[in-house]
């Protein structure tokens, strides 16, 4: 008996010691979450910045192709976003994860959720906000990775950090996303092609019993121009300033009344005009999916003639300055264009490659050569004379040559 008493105390006291070591790990974790989530004064605020920041689409380019993370408000106290990866053989988008951030009560919780339906959500708490301005988000119990942390370098750049655990040792990766539609989106190209311009007649232009007969010929363009990209990856502007060449041909007879012998004129043109013009154009770009290969574009242009000539026949001849060619056109124009461009690279070296058709409507009148004979009835010069053509061209990006 006495015996027994001897050991009690001793086997008291290595079971006790068994159940406190055993629960030192919960003590110690519920020691740190609560030293942690005192570093968080203000959790409102805390979230009002990280939503006011990450709020919208940030893109890093990599071998593979470039990796998005966007985010968006959902509520005052969700912030949702995805982890997307676009594929560079053919723009398709690759989803990763969905993310979210909410914030309950005064805990901040970041919770990645995987793609694949059968894996569970992962949470991370928001445990500080360090020296360095790093939101730092934690999960003791995930190993790969246990902690992420994100800085905002003002609204143009993130650095994410991830650490998880590899063979007992941290193990630590940084991935720096710009935002979009930042001086770092912009595109500057060179564009080259081939156009064929002709020309329309609308309204009553003299003479009446002929109107001219307007065809076309091949002309060329070349250029350069700037790319903005939007954020999302759907909307880009495009300004472009470009020398373009216009070949019309026109065939028109008429008579003319002059104040000296013979009295009347008769006005002959069957030739080629050979135009070039400075051209000023800037089309908003709607890409059909995300970064995808084709999209239509559409906008304004403003055209500056800079020299004109003729090819053909031409009466009276040009010694006669009333009726020098140089001066069948006027020197302003102005019209829409509305085409289509398709990402398409002829080298295995990626340029940016463009390959773009495009349609150009004149709206103003360039015709400087009927209203300038019928001021004496203006009813005669109710019309108008307005280019019309198509495009098709290639641009690559000056930076990538």
């Amino acid at each position: 008996m006495l015996g027994r008493l001897f050991f009690l105390p001793f086997f008291c006291g290595k079971y006790f010691s068994m159940q406190i070591r055993s629960l030192l790990p919960f003590f110690a974790f519920s020691l740190l979450s609560t030293f942690v989530s005192a570093q968080i004064d203000y959790p409102e605020d805390a979230f009002r910045e990280l939503r006011r920041g990450l709020d919208g689409t940030w893109f890093m380019p990599t071998d593979r192709g470039d990796r998005l993370e966007i985010w968006w408000k959902e509520d005052d106290q969700t912030l949702a976003g995805k982890s997307v990866r676009i594929k560079p053989e053919d723009g398709d988008t690759v989803l990763l994860e969905r993310r979210r951030i909410e914030l309950r009560d005064t805990t901040i919780t970041f919770i990645i959720i995987p793609r694949q339906s059968s894996k569970e959500p992962v949470s991370f708490v928001l445990t500080e906000i360090d020296e360095e301005g790093f939101f730092v988000f934690t999960n003791p119990k995930n190993n790969d990775p246990h902690t992420i942390r994100y800085l905002l370098l003002g609204n143009r750049e993130m650095q994410v950090e991830t650490i998880e655990r590899r063979n007992g040792r941290d193990a630590k990766e940084e991935f720096v996303f710009e935002r979009e539609f930042t001086p770092g989106a912009v595109e500057f190209r060179v564009r080259g092609g081939i156009n064929a311009s002709s020309m329309r007649g609308t309204g009553s232009l003299i003479p009446f019993d002929s109107p001219p007969e307007f065809g076309w010929k091949p002309g060329w363009e070349l250029g350069m121009h700037a790319r903005f990209k939007g954020r999302g990856g759907f909307i880009t502007i495009n300004a472009e300033l470009s020398a373009v060449g216009r070949r019309p041909s026109v065939k028109s007879a008429f008579f003319v009344d002059v104040d000296t012998f013979p009295y009347v004129i008769e006005y002959k043109r069957d030739l080629t005009y050979h135009s070039v013009w400075l051209m000023a154009s800037v089309m908003p770009e709607l890409t059909f999916r995300r970064d995808g290969r084709l999209s239509l574009l559409a906008g304004p242009y403003y055209a500056r003639l800079v020299g004109l000539s003729g090819n053909g026949l031409q009466e009276p001849v040009e010694k006669d300055k009333l009726f020098k060619v140089n001066n069948d056109f006027k020197k302003n124009d102005f019209g829409i264009h509305v085409g289509f461009q398709y990402k398409l690279n002829f080298s295995k070296k990626d340029i940016g490659g463009l390959l773009g058709i495009r349609a150009t409507y004149g709206l103003s009148n360039v015709d400087n050569l009927y209203s300038r004979e019928c001021e004496a009835n203006p009813a005669q010069c109710n019309g108008q004379v307005s280019f019309l053509g198509a495009a098709l061209y290639y641009s690559v990006n000056l930076l990538k040559l």
